[in-house]
């Protein structure tokens, strides 16, 4: 389950020829064997990954039939947030107090810093291990190409053997994958179970067959890559028949650098300054959040600081 999440946060890179990016339309004859191509994303990727800058964003979520708002920054430290709106409503006045004095209590509690920074460092391995499940785990076939995208079908590779559960809930997708030509970054990862997952022959839980993952990627500052939109879409059960499942559309925009070196004191003092003007943005499903969807990343409009 979190391994389908996780994918949330993949940015892959990868080689192409400087012929190739030059030519806006190379043909089969002249790109690389799919394998390699993934490869040296995932090389690329987990070179970046050491290395990745922090921003701050606004991020829209609907989990169920709840919309949230909320404006979050990057640190070394974690990520932190402030709820803005939820369902469509500005916090009351009450509301927004409680969130301050949230804000507060974490620093000035070691334990709840400990804690973010344990799930943000589990974050960032849980990534790296899955990027590197790529190159082995799954064939692939070009698909055509897209402007300055390339498109690969990928499936599962019947001879890998998933080592963990998260794995294997990965390795049960298929579905299709654009990468960017000129900056060799995924562009989209689009994702569908193919099959039951079963955890302990079935005993200990299931993912259902037919949940989807989507997921698009946006170059916010030159060489730099983030999630601009995550749709997920799972049920199952696990053990005792309860019932489990995803059904998340994010869509995150205005996405900001903030210096390397920010720690959680001024990310709280960047969050207390933030208003959104025109409305957060809209979260798209299905079709409507392909790659020519709405995108209002870096706009003034939106997410704004005092």
């Amino acid at each position: 389950m979190r391994g389908i999440l996780t994918l949330a946060a993949i940015a892959l890179t990868c080689g192409v020829p400087a012929a190739l990016a030059a030519d806006p339309s190379p043909s089969p004859e002249q790109l690389m064997p799919p394998e390699q191509l993934i490869k040296d994303v995932v090389f690329n990727e987990l070179s970046d990954h050491q290395h990745h800058a922090f921003f701050e964003y606004l991020d829209c979520k609907r989990i169920g039939q709840q919309t949230l708002v909320k404006a979050e920054v990057e640190t070394r430290g974690g990520r932190v947030n402030r709820m803005l709106e939820q369902d469509g409503h500005p916090l009351t006045d009450e509301e927004q107090r409680e969130e301050s004095r949230r804000l507060q209590n974490l620093l000035h509690d070691t334990g709840q810093q400990q804690k973010l920074q344990r799930d943000y460092q589990g974050d960032e391995d849980r990534i790296a291990r899955i990027i590197g499940l790529l190159p082995d785990g799954f064939l692939y076939r070009y698909d055509g190409i897209e402007g300055g995208e390339i498109r690969l079908k990928y499936q599962p590779n019947p001879s890998f053997r998933p080592p963990t559960y998260e794995a294997r809930v990965f390795h049960g997708m298929a579905g299709t994958l654009w990468i960017d030509l000129r900056e060799k970054r995924l562009r989209r990862l689009q994702g569908q179970l193919i099959a039951n997952v079963d955890f302990g022959y079935g005993l200990l839980g299931r993912l259902d067959k037919g949940g989807t993952f989507d997921m698009e990627r946006l170059e916010v500052t030159t060489g730099n890559w983030k999630t601009r939109v995550l749709n997920v879409h799972i049920s199952g059960h696990v053990i005792l028949l309860k019932n489990i499942g995803k059904d998340q559309d994010e869509v995150r925009s205005d996405f900001r650098q903030v210096p390397s070196n920010l720690d959680l004191q001024g990310a709280e003092v960047m969050l207390n300054q933030v208003q959104i003007h025109g409305g957060p943005p809209v979260i798209q499903t299905g079709a409507a959040a392909s790659l020519g969807g709405d995108d209002r990343s870096n706009s003034p409009d939106g997410l704004a600081f005092k």
